[in-house]
């Protein structure tokens, strides 16, 4: 029996998924942080071991029968750092295992386009727009970090809807219900408390993101702000989607492009916006909420860089054994 392993590495978590080269899913666990920007060089070593240890008593002697290891992990896009972690992997697998370490955007683009080429679109704490076109060429757009980009992130949202909300109650902007909204979730009664609330928090990036789901709540119950909020945040979406697509698509046909990440959670609020704002773009972009999360896209890289080609016997079997 030969198996791939499928490792989705974050700056909170890790997925990891072993299969066999049916589709069959045979392990499916998540283990800490594995982002070398988030994590010291001693705890990326550990937790590797640990994962490879796992691997090994679910299924025995399955390392020795590894035909591909996919590793899509944040902050592996710089070379160096992508080399180092394939060197930890590396002695846990004999010589011929593929081992293969890319920066995670790629595993969100793979759970929908099944390694075609196509455009990611993440909108999470923080956000990037990712694309590989037909010829293998690889590009992006924004993910530079909440201080210098992550237009359309969940920090972005956050921040938005908590600047309009202080701007209502120094009386320089319009009426929102997320005054009210934020002064409930934080159980205080003034601006001064919910900046303490912020400010004083443990991380006050993901505290301001967390907030983007107010942001959301309060579009549903029509709050004008809320809707001009995440009108504006698609259309700054859409002018990302629509630059890459120039720079690697520019010769193509229709492109898929693939929507990951919390801020599409809710199918229908920002996919119609940012619809919407693309509407009059003058090429067919395709735009795919996959139902398949980032880890099985890093399977689906450890069948390419195998050699293995994905049927649609495996595409189904991935769908039952993930969600059974």
């Amino acid at each position: 029996m030969n198996y791939v392993i499928g490792i989705d590495g974050g700056g909170t978590k890790t997925q990891v998924v072993l299969a066999d080269l049916t589709g069959t899913i045979l392990m499916n666990t998540v283990y800490g942080s594995t982002n070398p920007n988030a994590v010291s060089k001693e705890e990326l070593k550990r937790i590797f071991h640990h994962i490879f240890q796992d691997v090994e008593k679910k299924v025995p002697n399955s390392l020795n029968e590894m035909v591909s290891v996919f590793a899509g992990i944040a902050g592996a896009g710089i070379e160096a750092t992508a080399l180092h972690i394939k060197e930890i992997i590396t002695p846990y697998f004999l010589p011929e295992t593929k081992i293969k370490v890319v920066p995670d955007s790629i595993n969100a683009l793979y759970s929908g386009t099944f390694g075609k080429p196509g455009i990611v679109q993440i909108s999470g704490t923080g956000s990037i727009t990712y694309g590989i076109n037909k010829r293998k060429e690889q590009g992006r757009v924004g993910g530079w970090g909440y201080l210098l980009g992550d237009e359309g992130s969940g920090y972005d949202v956050g921040r938005r809807g908590l600047q309009a909300a202080l701007q209502f109650e120094d009386g320089r902007g319009p009426e929102t219900m997320l005054l009210t909204m934020l002064y409930d979730s934080y159980q205080i009664n003034s601006g001064r408390e919910l900046i303490d609330k912020i400010y004083h928090s443990d991380n006050p990036r993901l505290e301001i993101s967390r907030n983007s789901k107010l942001v959301f709540e309060a579009f549903e119950k029509d709050d004008s702000v809320s809707r001009l909020i995440l009108r504006n945040v698609a259309d700054g979406i859409s002018q990302s989607i629509r630059t890459l697509d120039q720079k690697l698509f520019k010769k193509d046909g229709k492109v898929d492009v693939i929507l990951c990440g919390g801020l599409f959670s809710n199918t229908t609020i920002l996919p119609g916006l940012l619809q919407d704002a693309l509407i009059n773009y003058p090429k067919r972009l395709s735009l795919i909420t996959p139902e398949l999360p980032p880890v099985i896209g890093s399977v689906v890289g450890s069948y390419i860089e195998s050699g293995n080609t994905i049927t649609e016997e495996v595409k189904g079997n991935l769908y039952q054994s993930y969600f059974n």
